[in-house]
């Protein structure tokens, strides 16, 4: 069969379908990936085909623009009422700015779709224009969560009946999605860390993809003292700029432990770190993947799918969350014990100091990372969900 996926200018949200996408391949399916110009090369570097589809959007500018007001409305946390009731205040045009910024490669999607007939059409939640283009073709559309998230359950479909221009895309195009649009929701978020009481979902495993990398020797050697990974979202340092000192603060704390320190940064972030103190290790835009076997610490932002990495190794973790999904997501991270969650406004060198030794000095932690680790292995593989959208396409929507 013919498969599309369309994703959303995120690199990080394309990258947790890529093991899907891989499986679909594997198993003998045609794969195309739709998304927009800045897209193409984190595509191809996947050894999936790209589609163009759309001009580009600077998500930074909106993520910049709408900050504040995630800030103040709490846009970020799970609540499904107080999403609702946000969405559909929508002060500041928090929402409508995301919609706007999310749709503007559905024309061009919905076209190729038409021209190329997929039998099955997959795209994360940012990528509105995969489940339009299905029911345009009347073929099943499936949506690929990447973390604990309401779609897909009855608070979810009032927040999409009222979410600005939301509906209307489907009727520009001739089709209605009432309800939840998605014919199936992908969901590699494993089960402990979704919320209670939702709707049955087809899981699958994570199996972390960060882009390809060279894993340099140094790292097949077990370490004589416990390694500490410290990474930093790129999103997180291209919205907040120089706002964020964190990781100067982590690594100041970090220098009085007897610990080995690898830090993976990007381009920019290395630059603003200067020389490395003796004992770190500075790595340039190394796919987190990579460097966690061996590891018995992560340090991070609190993003959903860098946690999903590490706890797919099974590493104890600390959240140094800044943006307010971060904050939910380090929540329930914390809640399920696999990590420590630090708020940014108590992350004072001390701080993190005695973090870090509270969870490298705990064994709750380890023994929690590894109850997670089992839980995602035990899902099914991306061989398997392949095998049952297959059949889903075969029988239809």
């Amino acid at each position: 069969m013919k498969v599309l996926f369309a994703a959303s200018g995120w690199p990080t949200h394309y990258m947790s379908m890529v093991p899907l996408a891989w499986a679909l391949r594997a198993a003998g399916h045609e794969v195309r990936v739709a998304a927009q110009p800045s897209m193409h090369a984190t595509i191809l570097r996947s050894g999936m085909p790209a589609v163009p589809v759309g001009s580009d959007v600077d998500y930074v500018a909106v993520r910049k623009r709408t900050l504040s007001h995630e800030r103040s409305d709490g846009a970020g946390h799970r609540d499904p009422a107080e999403l609702r009731d946000a969405a559909e205040r929508d002060e500041g045009g928090l929402f409508g700015a995301w919609n706007e910024a999310t749709s503007a490669a559905l024309d061009d999607t919905v076209a190729f779709a038409r021209a190329w007939r997929p039998d099955l059409v997959v795209g994360d939640t940012m990528a509105p224009a995969a489940l339009v283009a299905a029911h345009v073709l009347g073929v099943p559309g499936v949506r690929h969560l990447w973390g604990p998230d309401i779609l897909g359950t009855s608070e979810g479909v009032k927040i999409l009946d009222i979410l600005p221009g939301y509906r209307e895309q489907y009727e520009r195009h001739g089709v209605s999605a009432p309800g939840d649009p998605a014919h199936r929701t992908v969901s590699p978020c494993p089960p402990s860390l979704q919320q209670p009481g939702l709707p049955e979902r087809l899981s699958l495993r994570w199996v972390p993809y960060n882009g390809p990398g060279i894993t340099p020797g140094w790292l097949g050697v077990p370490p004589p003292r416990p390694r500490v990974c410290v990474t930093w979202g790129t999103s997180t340092t291209d919205v907040l700029g120089h706002e964020d000192r964190t990781v100067p603060d982590v690594l100041e704390a970090l220098a009085g432990l007897d610990v080995e320190v690898v830090v993976t940064v990007t381009a920019a972030e290395r630059e603003r770190l200067g020389p490395p103190a003796p004992g770190v290790r500075v790595l340039e835009s190394m796919p987190l993947h990579l460097l966690m076997p061996g590891c018995d610490l992560l340090i991070h932002q609190g993003g959903f799918m860098t946690a999903l990495t590490a706890a797919h190794h099974g590493v104890p973790q600390l959240l140094v969350p800044q943006l307010p999904n971060q904050v939910s997501d380090a929540r329930v991270l914390e809640g399920a014990r696999v990590a420590r969650h630090l708020p940014a406004a108590e992350s004072g060198v001390d701080s993190l100091r005695a973090a870090v030794e509270e969870v490298l000095g705990g064994e709750a932690y380890r023994v929690a990372a590894a109850r997670l680790r089992a839980e995602i292995l035990a899902q099914p593989s991306p061989g398997d969900v392949a095998a049952n959208l297959a059949e889903l396409a075969r029988t239809g929507p």
